[in-house]
């Protein structure tokens, strides 16, 4: 189903929705042209003048101040980018894939099918999501985004199929769904064309907020080191400012806090965009 015209218009008159896209555009743009325009080198010897350098106004890789290695905290940023985004969509489409499948196959046909996927459902979600992830990241240790974006949504799609089947059993004994069923339409014409286009708003701010946890957990992976990481890594380069005092005043707090703030901002823009979703969707969050 496409949005309609005024759909889209009330999308864009929300502040927050076209706060947190304009904020998650320029995010895409400086993980695709970033790199290109600052490149990452590192240099082979670092000379100690130019190491934790607070921030200059010239030139332009200077602007955020310098890494333990020298080279420019932009440049890490820029570097790291990239493999930020990919690893939060890619998990968040997972999760957001996997629990939808499992909500309609489930509240659709019911019974044993129901059952069983349920039983698996209900029983992922008695295992800690964060310690399940730590073990599986540990052991197969990956810097495959496709991968690293599988571990993070092991159990994250539990509670999202929870919901969609709670919403199609609550649908799926609507008249109009008892008359598609007498006229002969079939399984996948009555769930892609007359339960699911009620779904999608409600789909799309999981998959946000789904996004959101994923970039949660890759920095904090990061973070604890749990996984192999390079040094323009968002959570290695905190882990790296942390252990050279940034919390002592240090230069190093230069290190520690931009990433931080490119972190929360990144977050923020998610859950602004989400929130102008649900504006649109319920009518008592509009003014």
């Amino acid at each position: 189903m496409r949005p309609s015209s005024n759909t889209l218009r009330l999308l864009w008159r929300s502040k927050a929705f076209k706060f947190g896209t304009i904020v998650l555009i320029g995010y895409v743009v400086m993980a695709v042209i970033g790199p290109i325009l600052l490149p990452y080198r590192p240099p082979s010897a670092p000379k100690p003048s130019e190491i934790l350098q607070p921030p200059r106004p010239w030139p332009p890789v200077l602007w955020l101040g310098t890494d333990m290695l020298g080279v420019g905290i932009l440049t890490d940023i820029v570097k790291g980018a990239p493999f930020v985004l990919e690893i939060s969509f890619l998990a968040g489409l997972y999760t957001t894939l996997i629990g939808v499948v499992v909500g309609l196959v489930a509240g659709y046909f019911g019974r044993a099918v129901d059952s069983v996927l349920m039983w698996i459902n209900d029983t992922l979600m008695t295992i800690p999501s964060i310690l399940l992830v730590i073990i599986i990241a540990t052991m197969i240790k990956t810097t495959n985004p496709f991968i690293l974006a599988a571990i993070l949504s092991v159990t994250g799609w539990t509670g999202l199929a929870r919901a969609v089947r709670s919403q199609v059993l609550s649908v799926k004994s609507l008249p109009y769904i008892e008359v598609a069923k007498t006229l002969g339409l079939g399984d996948r014409y009555i769930l892609f064309r007359e339960i699911m286009p009620p779904l999608l708003p409600f789909i799309w701010i999981n998959f946000m907020l789904n996004v959101e946890g994923a970039v949660y957990a890759a920095v904090g992976l990061y973070y604890l080191g749990l996984l192999p990481f390079k040094n323009y890594d968002w959570g290695a380069m905190i882990s790296y400012a942390l252990s050279l005092g940034a919390v002592y005043g240090t230069n190093a707090v230069w290190y520690f806090t931009f990433p931080v703030i490119f972190i929360i901002l990144y977050m923020v823009a998610i859950i602004e965009m989400a929130y102008g979703v649900e504006e649109v969707i319920n009518p008592r969050l509009r003014k």
